[in-house]
């Protein structure tokens, strides 16, 4: 397998996911700030929308959106847990939190690093800012909750969701977004932090996301 991956993005939970899963993969750094980089320019070949991940599987076939790459390195990797199994109703309690990652948790955060793009004036960004940060808080709050008495968003096992949640909570610390009030959060991304499979994702990526 192949994963496409931007160093610090989404991309690199599918990164982390598939150190845990133990599986045989090669991850390709795509770096978009060298739009003539032949990595770069296959990424746009590959996928028309010009984003990551992008995982080509063992036998050649294509996936470009994190949830669908995380479950299906869970499902290759039964032993590992990554996911609980089929036919159970925490199969469905996994996905439904992978959703909310993937929907409201990477949206909410996400959505604070176009806030350049959005406007260059100061007199606008502060209300815009204001207005998405409010957003974020709701999601994190909610993170934090669910993490009281557990290791892990599904209890006592690291999951997708964990590789997932885990970066995306990271971003905060680039966008200045505190965590000083959640210290289920905090624990949490220390605990993840020193797994050996994020230790050797972050270490390969050059990032320090805890």
């Amino acid at each position: 397998m192949k994963l496409y991956y931007s160093a610090g993005s989404c991309s690199t939970s599918c990164h982390i996911t598939l150190e845990e899963s133990g599986l045989p993969y090669t991850a390709i750094e795509v770096d978009f700030d060298r739009p003539t980089d032949p990595n770069t320019l296959l990424v746009n070949q590959l996928n028309s929308l010009g984003t990551l991940p992008i995982l080509i599987t063992g036998d050649g076939k294509q996936l470009d959106q994190n949830l669908a790459i995380h479950i299906y390195i869970a499902d290759l990797a039964p032993k590992k847990n990554l996911l609980p199994p089929f036919g159970t109703f925490d199969r469905i309690e996994a996905l439904n939190t992978l959703s909310f990652v993937a929907s409201d948790l990477h949206k909410s955060i996400g959505a604070l690093f176009s806030l350049p793009s959005i406007s260059s004036e100061p007199s606008v960004q502060a209300p815009v800012r204001k207005f998405m940060l409010d957003r974020a808080h709701q999601c994190l709050r909610y993170i934090d909750t669910q993490l009281a008495e557990k290791d892990y968003l599904m209890g006592k096992f690291f999951t997708v969701l964990d590789a997932y949640a885990f970066v995306v909570i990271g971003w905060t610390k680039w966008l200045e977004i505190p965590l000083a009030s959640y210290s289920q959060l905090q624990n949490y991304l220390t605990r993840i932090s020193v797994r050996p499979a994020v230790a050797k994702v972050l270490q390969a990526e050059g990032l320090n996301l805890e």
